[in-house]
């Protein structure tokens, strides 16, 4: 970053003329206070109480450090000035904080949720459903802030058309089939795609510029957490047992959340040994890389294993591009990743590694071709659903699961109880289900490479194109693709730029999150999920919203 290009937007201040007086560039100046240049920024703006660095300033600028401990003009103020003129300007409003703590309180509150209802459950099961109220507070809130300035927010425009387009394709699905959609269903599946695109918009709008190392302290302690709980609860509980399902996390009896979870600690832990050395966690970073990927493997979610390759690779390369210490933090994640993959195949026979390791990646491509088959059946046999579908919640939806297999006895069915009482009792059925989906299901205790996900017939993909059309499914992945597309390309120009701060971290973190679901969504109904999709579309909010307000200033 030159400094010339946000001069002219910023109003002199005593550190701002101090580093000009002295021949400092912004650069120069965070390297010699083993700061960011994000936090130099805010230092110059008024964002940031300069007192704790005033000994520094003095010592690299020759000015008394008197002159910085109140962040004002380089003209000192008039005697009669009250005490509100010279106070130092707050980082963000109480509203700005408040909306702040209303983001990142529910990124912590999803995360959390399931220890507390699952693994020491002190709070109802009932708690899980938490994701309604909260994605509700947030849209509110949102409406209740005054409109904010325009800005080249290219993802505002595109997102909610598309999301729109897919509500309309929705609606008439439903209309066109009468006979097969009931509202339960077609109301959770509308929830678990579109619910993403509310939640990027109301933290879009409430989130205060500026506070990127707020959320990604949250995402570090949040990593820790997972650690910790696995380390003192989780490893004791598989000791016990012998059972890998033990290795959850925070997220009760969903391996795979644990997993997504600790993909994005891993990716923003590299970021930040990267482009923020001069952090605490950075020094251990590497030891909480190593360990991340060991509970990885320890999970043994077989069926992630691979996108958990793919990711430390995308990571390699975007970090790596620049700086050696990108390659080696990532490097050293890979070399972890297959030690850790060696040894469990060798001394863990329980987690049936060897049976991942020794399949032939081709067989496991054609098994998910042979379960996207169905659709393709679907379509030959009644060629009008490939444009009106059969209706949202009625083939192989999450929405469809949560009514369809309301009676199963499994410990993460949460709500099918609640689902029973909607239907009265009764266990919702479709003629499309029964006919296409059905017979998948008696098979699917078979284990392929040591994972059931492979054999199972649940796709966000398979799912959409059956139920909403095959427009639907463009749709879907044309809002999925394109907030990968927006994440990677912010990533690199930050990258590029070798911008210190937390917000290459973060947006290297945002880039993966998409990357690793737009993966899930073809091996689950994941991208219904909102514990992993609110995370994702939360962090993209706060990464572009931060990344768009440095790039304006850059344009100043």
């Amino acid at each position: 970053m030159s400094d010339t290009g946000t001069e002219s937007a910023r109003m002199p201040n005593a550190i701002w003329e101090a580093r000009r007086a002295a021949g400092l560039t912004e650069k120069a100046l965070a390297e010699r206070l083993g700061v960011s240049l994000w936090e130099v920024e805010r230092l110059e703006t008024g964002e940031l109480d300069p007192s704790p660095y005033a000994e520094a300033l003095e010592r690299h600028t020759g000015r008394p450090r008197s002159s910085f401990r109140s962040n004002g003009a380089s003209e000192p103020p008039q005697a009669n000035s009250s005490a509100e003129e010279v106070a130092r300007p707050e980082l963000v409003s109480p509203a700005e904080h408040t909306a702040e703590r209303l983001v990142l309180g529910s990124i912590a509150v999803l995360v959390l949720v399931r220890f507390l209802t699952e693994v020491v459950p002190v709070v109802p099961r009932a708690a899980n459903f938490v994701d309604i109220p909260i994605v509700v507070a947030l849209v509110v809130a949102a409406l209740l802030r005054p409109p904010a300035q325009s800005t080249n927010d290219s993802l505002s425009r595109w997102l909610p058309a598309l999301g729109f387009a897919f509500l309309v394709l929705s609606v008439l699905a439903a209309v066109l089939n009468p006979s097969r959609v009931d509202i339960a269903p077609a109301l959770v599946f509308v929830y678990g795609v579109l619910s993403p695109l509310l939640v990027y918009g109301a933290v879009r709008r409430l989130w205060p510029v500026g506070r990127a190392m707020a959320a990604s302290r949250l995402l570090v302690a949040l990593g820790i957490v997972q650690l910790l709980v696995v380390v003192t609860i989780d490893i004791p509980r598989f000791a016990a047992s012998s059972n890998p399902d033990a290795i959850s996390g925070t997220f009760g009896t969903n391996a795979y959340q644990l997993v997504f979870f600790l993909l994005l600690f891993v990716t923003v832990l590299a970021g930040i040994y990267t482009h923020e050395h001069e952090r605490r966690v950075a020094r251990f970073a590497p030891l909480l890389i190593t360990l991340s990927l060991v509970v990885i493997v320890l999970a043994q979610y077989r069926a992630l294993l691979v996108t958990t390759g793919l990711c430390l690779l995308l990571s390699a390369v975007i970090l790596g591009a620049r700086r050696s210490r990108g390659v080696i933090v990532v490097g050293t994640a890979l070399l972890a990743f297959m030690a850790a993959l060696a040894f469990g195949a060798a001394k863990l026979p329980i987690l049936k590694l060897d049976q991942t390791l020794n399949q032939d990646p081709s067989s496991l491509a054609s098994q998910r071709l042979e379960i996207a088959g169905q659709v393709e059946r679907l379509y030959n046999d009644e060629p009008r659903y490939i444009v009106t579908g059969t209706g949202p919640g009625t083939f192989s939806s999450r929405g469809w699961q949560t009514f369809a297999q309301s009676g199963s006895s499994s410990e993460s069915n949460v709500a099918g109880s609640y689902a029973l009482r909607l239907t009265g009792g009764e266990v919702y059925s479709t003629d499309v289900a029964d006919r296409y989906v059905q017979p998948l299901l008696e098979r699917e205790g078979e284990a392929i490479a040591g994972s059931r996900a492979v054999a199972s017939p649940f796709s966000d993909y398979i799912a959409v194109a059956a139920e909403v059309g095959f427009l639907g499914l463009l749709i879907l992945l044309a809002i999925y693709a394109g907030a990968f597309v927006a994440a990677l390309r912010r990533t690199m120009v930050v990258s590029r730029r070798e911008l210190p701060g937390p917000l290459t971290a973060l947006l290297l973190t945002t880039t993966v999150s998409f990357f690793a679901l737009l993966q899930m969504g073809l091996l689950e109904n994941w991208l219904e999920v909102t514990r992993l999709t609110f995370i994702a579309w939360a962090l993209l909010a706060i990464s572009t919203k931060e990344f768009d307000a440095w790039a304006q200033r850059e344009r100043a």
